[in-house]
């Protein structure tokens, strides 16, 4: 019999595998305890495996962050080139025809003149060529984070004050609940639903986004105080 949140942890065991490298050991192994712990139970709550997923989510932001930002440079130009190194013949000739016409290869691959200027087999290659790329990229990555650690640190500790800086954000929005009580159920639910977006099955916290919640609210408590 299926688990009864088994797409949730489904999601939970593919996040692990995702974990970026550089990831502290601890980390991980905490995540996939977690994992181990939650399927066994059959009494456990959506609720619970959703602060499963918070909990590791807090942990891993600033390596994801760090190890995306050490690498992400040039990477678009460095998977194109290794996609179109791995193509032969008329596949290579098609593909390369876009490329220098400014198209990016995965641009391509996602436009209708994919499906409209290559057979079947063809698609497929160029599919296995992204896949072998991605493969290479990684490792690249890899390589380049382990050879400049003290730049990966730094970048480490200067996205964790973000998340402690986001983290005060959420908390200030809240705080504002204490208020007024006929708005509290929604001012915590704003804030628990930002507190889910450091899950790591769910897009980040975005600043931008609370402090308009924020905003909000001090415009909305404000004239509650002055009609009150």
């Amino acid at each position: 019999m299926p688990h009864p949140h088994e797409y949730l942890l489904q999601e939970f065991k593919i996040s692990i595998d995702k974990l970026v490298p550089l990831t502290p050991l601890e980390v991980v192994e905490e995540a996939k305890k977690l994992y181990e712990e939650l399927s066994a139970s059959e009494v456990v709550t959506e609720r619970q495996i959703r602060q499963a997923l918070i909990l590791i989510g807090k942990k891993e932001f600033p390596y994801r962050k760090a190890y995306l930002e050490l690498c992400a440079q040039d990477e678009e130009q460095r998977l194109q080139a290794e996609v179109v190194k791995r193509l032969e013949g008329a596949v290579a000739e098609k593909v390369q025809k876009m490329v220098e016409s400014g198209v990016h290869v995965m641009d391509y691959v996602n436009s209708k003149l994919f499906e409209r200027d290559l057979e079947a087999t063809e698609r497929y290659q160029v599919e296995q060529a992204i896949l072998a790329a991605h493969d290479v990229l990684n490792k690249q990555c890899d390589d380049r984070a382990k050879e400049r650690q003290q730049n990966f640190d730094e970048l480490v500790a200067r996205w964790k004050q973000e998340e402690d800086r986001l983290q005060q954000l959420i908390d200030q929005l809240r705080g504002m609940a204490e208020r007024d009580m006929s708005y509290a159920d929604e001012i915590k639910g704003k804030a628990d639903q930002f507190e889910e977006g450091w899950s790591i099955v769910e897009r980040d916290p975005l600043e931008d986004e609370i402090k308009q919640e924020i905003a909000h609210w001090t415009t909305v408590l404000e004239e509650a105080d002055e009609q009150g």
